[in-house]
C-alpha cells in the first residue's frame, strides 16, 4: 500500500514500528509536514536541533533531530521541558546535564 504520512508515522504505538515509519517517510519530510519550529540550534548536527512540533492527537510535542555517526538524520522524542539540544541529548543518554560530555567518535 501507500507509505503512511506523517501524522500517520508519528503516531505509532510501537517505538520501533514508528522509528521505521518515519525513516521510510523522512524526517525532513515529517518535520516539515508538521511545521517543526527550531527551539535551539547547536552549532554541531550530533548534537543536533531541538524542534517542537503540534502533533495531531497530543499537542506540543519536542523532538531533537541529530546526525547520527553514520550521517544519517533522525529524530527523537523528548519530554516538553526540554529548552536546548545539549539538555534533550543528555536526556536521551539519561544523565542530567553536568555529567553528560559528547561521545567519542568510535571508528
Amino acid at each position: 500500500g501507500d507509505p503512511p504520512s506523517a501524522k500517520e508515522a508519528l503516531t505509532w504505538g510501537n517505538i520501533e514500528e514508528r522509528r521505521a515509519a518515519c525513516e521510510i517517510v523522512g524526517w525532513a519530510k515529517i518535520l516539515a509536514e508538521l511545521n517543526a519550529k527550531i527551539i535551539d540550534e547547536d552549532g554541531d548536527p550530533e548534537i543536533g536541533t531541538l524542534l517542537e512540533v503540534d502533533m495531531p492527537d497530543s499537542g506540543k510535542e519536542r523532538f531533537l533531530k541529530v546526525l547520527c555517526g553514520t550521517k544519517r538524520e533522525f529524530a527523537l522524542s523528548v519530554p516538553r521541558e526540554m529548552e536546548t539540544s545539549i539538555q534533550a541529548q543528555a536526556w536521551t543518554y539519561n544523565l542530567p546535564l553536568e555529567l553528560w560530555v559528547k561521545p567519542e567518535e568510535r571508528t
